[in-house]
């Protein structure tokens, strides 16, 4: 999918039809909100997954940082990244761990890992792609000297069941390291709270499980996880085309006008607002995510 996925484009849901919050004559958009990341090849739509992820990693730079320090990696270090999409994290691991270490890369989607692998090649480093599900993870226990999971819990039928395959596979005295989103902490300025608040509030619903960042501490800690560290990362958005593409606002105020949250010409006023603190500058959104670490007893 070419272009950036911010873009004023009608969106295209699974089932075909075509939502009216944006004009006619484009590109569509296609939905990557809700739950869609849960099955990524089932969509159809495997391009526009890998777009937005391309897109996302440079307004999450300063958290990925920020996750690979925690992981405390040290040469020879065996690493395993799940729910590793087009494999970015993976290859970085893979420089920190040396020629000598190896980052490892799971993903449900047969689509990303192809793509994955596919960015590799080139590369003189360490790293293995596998497509696998987070649930049963397919290596043995006590495999890798440290885990990371980014963004990926949010969107699983059982978190706490991936968290204890990500332990499992993890050696006594390894690290782990959690990354994810909090939905019911996105704040959006506008002049209209009340529709505000309709869309955020639908865009938290539509999430498997929205508030993962703020519950991830609970599983750390009756994990009996030491050396427990909880960071949380403000990103703030000034550009309307850029929270579109984080926070998809446009398809989900189009879910919440057919669930009757909201009327239409109520929700173009809301949208023609946003546009214009875009011009003039004023607009700011902010995304909320956690890093949570701990070191298996």
């Amino acid at each position: 999918m070419a272009g950036k996925l911010g873009r004023e484009v009608p969106d295209i849901r699974f089932d075909g039809t075509v939502s009216r919050c944006q004009p006619e004559g484009v590109t569509p958009k296609i939905d990557l909100s809700g739950t869609a990341f849960s099955d990524v090849d089932r969509t159809g739509y495997a391009a526009s997954f890998i777009a937005y992820l391309d897109e996302a990693k440079g307004q999450f730079a300063t958290v990925k940082s920020a996750s690979y320090s925690l992981l405390r990696l040290r040469p020879n270090d065996k690493v395993l990244d799940v729910g590793c999409g087009t494999g970015d994290d993976v290859r970085k691991i893979a420089a920190l761990v040396g020629a000598n270490g190896m980052a490892v890369g799971v993903d449900k989607s047969e689509s990303m890992i192809a793509e994955a692998r596919r960015r590799a090649q080139g590369w003189d480093l360490p790293v293995q792609f596998q497509v696998g599900e987070a649930a049963q993870l397919p290596w043995q226990s006590n495999t890798f000297d440290a885990c990371r999971a980014d963004r990926l819990l949010q969107h699983v039928p059982d978190p706490r069941q991936v968290f204890n395959e990500l332990l499992r596979v993890l050696k006594p005295g390894g690290r782990m390291v959690i990354v994810d989103r909090d939905w019911g902490m996105v704040a959006l300025d506008s002049s209209d709270e009340v529709t505000t608040r309709v869309v955020l509030d639908r865009a938290a619903a539509d999430i498997r499980n929205s508030w993962m960042g703020r519950k991830l501490h609970a599983l750390f800690r009756m994990a009996n996880l030491k050396e427990i560290r909880v960071e949380t990362h403000c990103i703030n958005i000034s550009n309307l085309e850029t929270a579109d593409a984080l926070l998809d606002l446009r398809t989900v105020a189009e879910h919440a006008i057919g669930a009757g949250e909201v009327p239409r010409q109520t929700v173009d006023t809301w949208l023609n607002d946003l546009s214009t603190r875009d011009r003039l500058g004023s607009f700011l959104a902010t995304v909320t995510l956690f890093v949570v670490s701990g070191i298996r007893s």
